[in-house]
């Protein structure tokens, strides 16, 4: 993977938890609530695990697209599901 990919996959996971934070979890929310960290890093991590894992699909600069948005997906909801259900009930 170049350094394109990379970028690729780094605005591809901020994008997708902006996204998200601001549709499903704006109401409600303080200055201070950082949860869009979670999910960009989950989306980060499964991305880079579905590129590194299934090899299809087009390559941009070494990096597989098709594995690595469908990783970015996963990855967010399954990080998202335990700060949900684990993490945030012990922070009230």
């Amino acid at each position: 993977m170049g350094i394109w990919a990379w970028i690729i996959l780094l605005l591809a996971a901020a994008g997708l938890a902006t996204v998200v934070q601001f549709l499903f979890f704006s109401r409600g929310r303080r200055s201070t609530d950082y949860d869009w960290v979670y999910l960009a890093a989950g989306a980060l991590i499964g991305g880079f695990t579905g590129h590194a894992w299934y090899a299809a699909g087009p390559t941009v600069d070494g990096l597989n697209v098709g594995p690595a948005l469908a990783g970015l997906i996963v990855g967010a909801l399954v990080v998202e599901t335990v700060y949900r259900l684990v993490l945030r009930p012990r922070q009230a």
